[in-house]
């Protein structure tokens, strides 16, 4: 049946066999991951109120997942004329350590777990991206991914949303999830580990742009991209370790309400908006894209700071997930754009990726250190809105030119 679905001209257009099996296993692949990213979504607020996790802990938590991106500088150079199956693999197996969670008894190994199941995000990024470059064409590119993300996002949501309600009447049941999560992941891994590179794309040329440093060197306008995505990310990142604190501490939020917060309001509207973004970054350019979803953002730390209900909240969350919705898809295939050849989309996206995981050492510990130096959470939200104003300003509008 979804191999039917798939095939429909009207959402997809006339695509190749190899396209055609790619988003197939890629789809299938995205499914578990919604799971696993549902489970996920709850994260910072079980090691708060089912842990006891201290504002360090949190955040090394909520730091883990984006310091490891880090480890992808020398994936791109690795995966750059190799398979991707291994790879793939690789960080399933990562993802098993969740596994293991249901032995733990205090939020530092529960943090330890998750770290090493974080550790298989940069791996499957960059892998991942490696494929969308060589195996989706580039007219159709983002449409393609717009609407399995959306799906994706979908199965987030309902994960999630049941979880929220499990976790308020069946508090150790915990144990059970992250196991099930842990297969999910390996099962996203696994499907994608099968899938052929379209080996019509490959160029035996040996004068390929791979080396991290020679990349940010020679290429200004990705330099300057870049630049611009390190000031977004610190203002994202310094916001993630203070959510936990403002959800369970100020606003005194339930499991199902923090299930609705981040499940229906902030994911929900990823769902409904990255399939659309996806279709628009076909015709207009990922960087434009970006650059939008950079002001957007600028209003969401300032709306939060003065939240003082959930209600109130959950249009913020709103909000936040519409900006993010643009944001997301465009990390994904804004540095494509600036590949000469699809050999050099591994090692674009390992120096976007390893980027991200640098700034997460400043980031996390600069919110951090803000909330605990003035007591409150406007201080450090204004400097987050500060930071995506810069990367407003940054952003090029175009990969080549002037």
């Amino acid at each position: 049946m979804f191999s039917e679905f798939i095939r429909h001209p009207n959402l997809f257009g006339n695509l190749s066999e190899v396209t055609r099996r790619t988003l197939y296993l890629h789809a299938r692949a995205l499914f578990f991951e919604g799971i696993l990213n549902g489970v996920w979504l709850l994260n910072d607020v079980v090691a708060r109120k089912h842990f006891v996790a201290n504002p360090f802990l949190l955040t090394l938590l909520v730091m883990a997942p984006s310091a490891s991106l880090i480890l992808s500088l020398p994936l791109g150079p690795l995966m750059a004329k190799r398979a991707k199956k291994l790879f793939f693999l690789l960080a399933g197996v990562l993802r098993l350590s969740l596994l293991f969670i249901p032995f733990c008894e205090d939020a530092f190994w529960f943090v330890v777990l998750a770290a090493v199941a974080s550790a298989s995000y940069p791996i499957f990024f960059t892998a991942q991206n490696a494929i969308l470059k060589q195996n989706y064409p580039e007219s159709k590119r983002g449409r393609l991914f717009g609407i399995i993300y959306s799906f994706s996002g979908f199965v987030a949501i309902l994960t999630s949303l049941s979880l929220g309600h499990t976790y308020d009447f069946l508090n150790n049941s915990i144990v059970y999830v992250y196991p099930v999560a842990a297969i999910c992941g390996f099962l996203s891994c696994f499907l994608l580990s099968r899938v052929e590179e379209n080996s019509e794309n490959k160029d035996d040329n040996d004068n390929l742009l791979t080396n991290p440093f020679e990349i940010l060197k020679k290429e200004k306008k990705f330099r300057q991209f870049e630049i611009s995505f390190f000031s977004y990310g610190t203002g994202f990142m310094m916001m993630l370790p203070l959510l936990p604190l403002f959800l369970v501490d100020h606003l005194k939020v339930s499991y199902t309400q923090a299930s609705f917060l981040n499940g229906f309001f902030y994911q929900g509207m990823i769902v409904l908006f990255s399939w659309m973004i996806g279709r628009l970054s076909d015709t207009i350019n990922p960087l434009k894209l970006a650059k939008l979803g950079f002001l957007f953002l600028v209003f969401y730390p300032l709306s939060l700071s003065i939240a003082n209900s959930v209600f109130y909240a959950y249009f913020v969350y709103a909000w936040y997930g519409i900006c993010m919705a643009i944001v997301n898809v465009t990390w994904y295939l804004a540095p494509l754009t600036f590949c000469r050849k699809p050999e050099e989309a591994s090692s674009f996206m390992a120096v976007h990726v390893a980027l991200a995981g640098t700034r997460a050492f400043i980031a996390f510990p600069l919110g951090t250190t803000l909330y605990a130096l003035t007591n409150n959470f406007y201080i450090p939200f204004i400097v987050s809105s500060i930071f995506f104003l810069v990367g407003f300003l940054i952003m090029p509008e175009k990969a080549k030119g002037g």
